[in-house]
């Protein structure tokens, strides 16, 4: 539920250039019309219709870059939770179709009239991948001991390992109850009304037995690396770690305990194993599948259209065709006034990012229509602000992307005191610092690393000498995440139907408050309105109201431009046809691969 960090390029668009076009609507805030299939569209709930399949065979796929770790609780990447979503389950999901809540591990609930008190009832017929048995014990001691941490020897101090959970599900400063009321009833306790609480256990559930000596002895948060063994990894999802060989793969294969039957009482999942090539560049990705050694490719811009769309009759794929996605992608400057006074970075450069003009001027100065055109090959629209294309009951109207204005951008410059003193081209500040910065992204990722050297030559025009360096994604998120010794990116971020799985990013205490993670309180009043709505908006059951609440958000981050957002993709994914029970829906295409199998 929580937000991560992308760390591959999967993210593409909608229109095509080489074919075709978009059809903008009359509200520059709206979201274009598609005027262009580029393959199938998404199907409806009543058009899932799955039929018993066959068990063997295997799913090829890649990851860009190694595994971050193996670990659900403590991940914020999704280096990570490509993994672990397959190895681990909450006690409900998301229907692909209907975008509504649906079970998993617990069979029902309800909410008393007091609007805080959430009973769960658990399903009786499901195990851990190692044969235990899965009770209502292993829901409250992942909540207590690993979301919370509540067994740390010192309660004052913070919690022992990082956890995203943790921010989403903290409100106004207290967390849930969490008690068993027998072995399959769950009762949780919400300090204040929470509107998706039903959502929110779909936090991934960990085994107390495997789990609560790393606990004890304070080990957890570094368990569960990237060395961990299959035997280490104790979840009831459709698959388990069947090896990790670094620089090449990993594996995952089917887990011989998992609870879910077909229609016919067989076992699923259906396929033996998934397996991700490792690989360092996302050029190879493409290569991978024009080459038919993958069976999945998610296109990222109109040039992979133009060269795999008159493919797919003779190389036995289909273009699917899934809507704008969520996730968004944007530049960001590091904010952080406690890394510039340790000299992690420099502190007029802080000084200069914390600025509102500085961050305005930047989005005035990039031409979001020229990364849409040259690299996303006209594959792709400006992006004004997360919830402002993609469809959705939060989609808010009436923002427009900041337009294209050097000399707006050069105003606002010289507003701050920037000057071109030494007639060289590049500004100084009032100190004579020179305007000069580096802006990161991960390599590998070409539509990324395209896009920062295209900002950097937006940047030079308005005086600011920009170098680009791309880094190894895990190395990125280090430096996000820890060191903070950092001064510009180019990163993404996963998205959703609802703001709240935001929280981990967008309330200033947040492990992913990318421009200051985990703040000890907010630096900006726009941070402490941020914070309070989304106390407000996660307590709103009205969802009329609730977007209402939301829009103000979407208005502090237009103005302020914490994160400076690029654009926006439609998800068009090429998969191969020897697959059955393939079902694309709004929400993804492979969302029920414990179902899918080799025809």
């Amino acid at each position: 539920m929580k937000q991560s960090i992308i760390i591959a390029g999967v993210v593409v668009a909608l229109i095509v250039g080489w074919a075709g076009g978009v059809v903008q609507a009359a509200d520059p805030g709206a979201a274009p019309v598609v005027a262009l299939k580029i393959g199938v569209a998404p199907l409806t709930a009543d058009q899932y219709k799955p039929v018993i399949g066959k068990p063997g065979g295997q799913l090829m796929l890649d990851t860009l870059g190694e595994p971050k770790s193996f670990n659900p609780i403590t991940a914020g990447e999704t280096s990570t939770t490509a993994f672990t979503s397959r190895m681990f389950q909450g006690l409900t999901d998301i229907d692909a179709f209907t975008g509504n809540v649906k079970p998993l591990l617990a069979e029902k609930w309800e909410v008393a009239e007091d609007g805080v008190t959430w009973i769960f009832h658990l399903r009786k017929d499901v195990v851990f991948n190692d044969g235990t048995p899965f009770t209502a014990q292993d829901v409250v001691f992942t909540w207590n001991d690993l979301v919370y941490d509540l067994a740390r020897p010192e309660q004052d101090k913070p919690a022992r390992w990082p956890c995203s959970a943790r921010d989403a599900n903290t409100f106004e400063g207290k967390i849930i109850k969490v008690e068993a009321v027998d072995d399959y009833t769950v009762r949780f306790i919400t300090p204040v009304k929470v509107a998706i609480m039903d959502q929110l256990v779909g936090e991934p559930i960990l085994s107390k037995a495997k789990y609560a000596p790393l606990v004890a002895n304070g080990s957890f948060g570094g368990a569960l690396n990237s060395d961990s063994k299959s035997e280490d990894l104790v979840g009831t999802g459709p698959f388990i770690l069947g090896e990790y060989k670094r620089g090449d793969r990993v594996m995952l294969k089917r887990n011989p305990n998992y609870w879910k039957r077909d229609a016919a009482g067989g076992k699923l999942p259906y396929l033996d194993q998934e397996v991700f090539l490792i690989v360092a560049d996302a050029n190879v990705i493409f290569l991978n599948f024009q080459q038919k050694i993958t069976d999945v490719y998610s296109l990222r811009s109109g040039k992979d259209v133009a060269a795999l769309k008159p493919r797919a009759q003779d190389d036995n794929f289909t273009l699917y065709q899934l809507g704008p996605t969520q996730a968004t992608y944007f530049v960001a400057f590091n904010l952080n006034s406690d890394a510039g006074a340790k000299g992690e970075i420099a502190d007029y450069k802080v000084k200069w990012f914390r600025d509102a003009r500085f961050r305005q001027a930047v989005s005035y100065a990039i031409d979001r229509n020229a990364l849409v055109k040259n690299v996303l090959r006209n594959l792709g629209y400006p992006l004004a602000a997360p919830f402002t294309l993609a469809a959705g009951p939060f989609r808010q109207d009436g923002f427009a992307p900041y337009p294209h204005d050097p000399e707006k951008a050069r105003a606002l410059l010289a507003d701050m005191g920037f000057q071109d003193r030494d007639k060289s081209g590049v500004l100084s500040d009032a100190d004579g610092h020179k305007l000069q910065f580096t802006i990161n992204t991960n390599s590998g990722n070409d539509i990324r690393e395209q896009s920062a050297d295209f900002i950097r030559k937006d940047l030079h025009d308005v005086g600011m000498n920009v170098n680009t360096l791309f880094l190894e994604f895990n190395l990125l998120v280090e430096k996000m995440d820890r060191t903070c010794d950092w001064e510009c990116l180019v990163m993404g971020l996963t998205g959703g139907q609802e703001p709240h799985w935001g929280a981990n990013v967008w309330k200033s205490t947040g492990r992913l408050h990318m421009w200051w993670p985990r703040e000890k309180a907010p630096s900006f009043a726009w941070e402490k309105s941020i914070d309070d709505i989304f106390e407000q908006g996660i307590q709103e059951m009205d969802k009329a109201k609730r977007k209402d609440i939301y829009r103000k958000w979407i208005e502090i981050i237009y103005r302020e431009q914490p994160f400076i957002y690029l654009t926006c993709g439609e998800q068009v994914i090429a998969l191969r046809n020897r697959f059955g029970n393939i079902f694309p829906a709004p929400l993804g295409l492979l969302h029920n691969e414990e179902e899918i199998f080799v025809k």
